[in-house]
């Protein structure tokens, strides 16, 4: 017989359970991409997001703790918009079950149904047929046939576990773009993912697929180059120490801590330092030559959830393209552009982005790694790029927890855009404020779309595509397939208002095309469209063939 209440332990276990089966399954949930090209994402980023949920955890078994840790967590960790409305939904939950130690069943329906309000709440404009359909149909549908103290909680799962596999099966009736490529929605797919794992782990029936187990012990030392530091060394630049810092009540009075009179103590410590508070946890990111001094000071708050320290003379930091670590004179206006491709992260460097951060197509960058970039940019306002639809939640995520400057999100939704954007900085602004206006004011007059090759046969946007097929959209919405290349990338032109009007193409080519090929794609748009001038870089970008520009 099943306990009445659900413990700290349990809940733990659900949520592990979760993952496993997510892992097991994501990329299933990729497969479910509506475009019929190989950067299919959502059960990826997922997967990542949820992970760095677990990965929060401390040692409490309490579950109003452990929901707001993994919430916490997975907030930071976000990547993607079906990783960003995960994180709230879950946030949503911990929201309703803080200062909990032990919950009933209907305690957890309760939170659900907070968990989706948060998540609609989250978005501007809320999609109906997306993983926030399923996760208000899969409660609201259940939450009426609930008898509290008797409604146990795997007989609870499976009913939420149906309810959502109908809401799911229903999203291509709600989402004409599903309905038009016979696939249901990915978000949805994937949360349900989840929760039919935590009912295998109750009625004891082992997760499918191979590794699927999550380290969370933080034990994993990364790779390094050892020669870097050796007996003739000096430390020149110290270490770069990083932790979370739970603060706790047997310690100080949490509900008085100061967050910046805690600033103002570490920069007597170190440099480099970005430092803001979510909820009772601190994050910390400081340079420093003498760590203990950092660590002594924040144990007089709290404890550590996670610890990391590295010598900076051997650090390879993998989120930025940065290869110096010094602190550098803080800016007014700092630019952080998010791109993939080595000849676009270069040109955005030329073009005036003090930071570029690899991401975009196929792995998403997550809230936290933005944060990481808007600390480095070092500046009293930051203005960002998100280049990539599937990031610009996330970026507002990032911008929302940063606390170290004033954040501008201009929504770039593709690398074209944030050319555009860019393009339009004359070098001597004075505010963000002035650079987000102007950013904006260029990213109107471009239309942005792109060429690639598709994987499968499919019907999209009133298109029927082949798979081999050359497809072209613009906006983010195709318009195009055909067999040919070159042909494919002329007719996308030719669906562009007033193209005869249009002056210049920007043609950022991909890893796969060589300039020779990239030459013969200029000569055939100028040998239909003789009034355009077309620019070729050479982006060196995953996944699109082209990404292009006209205005």
């Amino acid at each position: 017989m099943e306990p009445a209440t659900i413990t700290g332990s349990l809940y733990r276990e659900l949520l592990e359970n979760g993952y496993k089966n997510l892992a097991a399954h994501f990329q299933a949930i990729n497969d479910l991409n509506v475009f019929p090209v190989p950067d299919g994402d959502t059960g990826t980023n997922m997967k990542l997001t949820y992970a760095n949920g677990m990965k929060a955890l401390g040692e409490s078994e309490e579950i109003g703790e452990i929901t707001n840790e993994f919430a916490k967590g997975m907030l930071l960790g976000a990547r993607g918009n079906s990783g960003v409305l995960t994180s709230q939904y879950f946030k949503g939950i911990a929201n309703s079950l803080k200062e909990t130690k032990d919950i009933t069943v209907m305690e957890l329906a309760e939170a659900m149904r907070d968990g989706y309000k948060t998540a609609y709440r989250a978005t501007v404009t809320p999609t109906e047929g997306t993983i926030l359909t399923v996760a208000r149909e899969g409660i609201e549908s259940v939450y009426p046939r609930l008898k509290a103290g008797k409604t146990d909680l795997t007989s609870f799962l499976a009913m939420v576990i149906e309810a959502m596999k109908i809401s799911l099966d229903r999203t291509p009736s709600l989402l004409p773009v599903l309905k038009e490529s016979g696939v249901v929605d990915s978000g949805g797919k994937g949360l349900l993912t989840i929760f039919e794992g935590m009912y295998k782990y109750m009625i004891n029936e082992p997760i499918d697929g191979k590794e699927v187990e999550l380290d969370i012990s933080h034990s994993a030392l990364p790779s390094v180059d050892i020669s870097a530091f050796n007996e003739d060394s000096v430390l020149d630049y110290g270490y770069c120490t990083e932790f979370l810092l739970q603060l706790l009540n047997a310690k100080i009075k949490v509900e008085e801590f100061n967050i910046d009179g805690f600033i103002e103590s570490l920069k007597n410590m170190g440099n480099s330092i970005v430092c803001f508070q979510t909820g009772t946890i601190v994050k910390v990111h400081i340079h420093t030559k003498k760590p203990y001094e950092v660590i002594e000071f924040a144990q007089r708050y709290g404890e550590f959830v996670s610890f990391k320290m590295e010598n900076m003379a051997m650090q390879h930091n993998e989120v930025v393209q940065k290869k110096e670590e010094k602190c550098k004179d803080r800016k007014k206006v700092a630019i952080v552009a998010i791109a993939q491709g080595e000849g676009i992260k270069n040109m955005f460097k030329e073009m005036g982005a003090d930071i570029v951060i690899d991401g975009g197509k196929t792995m998403n960058t997550s809230a936290s790694e933005m944060v990481d970039a808007f600390q480095m940019a070092n500046a009293d306002e930051i203005v960002i790029l998100p280049n990539e639809s599937n990031i610009l939640m996330a970026a507002k995520q990032a911008a929302e927890l940063y606390k170290g400057s004033k954040v501008y999100v201009v929504e770039t939704k593709s690398i074209p855009e944030g050319y555009a954007a860019l393009s339009m900085l004359m070098g001597d602004e004075e505010n963000a404020k002035t650079v987000y206006q102007e950013m904006n004011d260029g990213i109107s007059t471009m239309v942005p779309g792109f060429l690639t090759q598709s994987i499968r046969d499919t019907r999209l946007n009133h298109v029927r595509v082949k798979n081999g097929d050359y497809i072209g959209g613009l906006h983010g919405k195709l318009v195009v397939s055909l067999p040919e290349k070159n042909k494919a990338l002329v007719g996308l032109l030719g669906k562009i208002k007033d193209i005869k009007k249009c002056e210049t193409v920007i043609l950022f080519y991909g890893k796969s095309i060589s300039e020779e090929e990239a030459n013969g794609a200029s000569e055939a748009i100028k040998e239909k469209y003789p009034n355009l001038e077309v620019g070729l870089i050479p982006g060196g970008q995953e996944v699109y063939d082209y990404l292009l520009g006209v205005n």
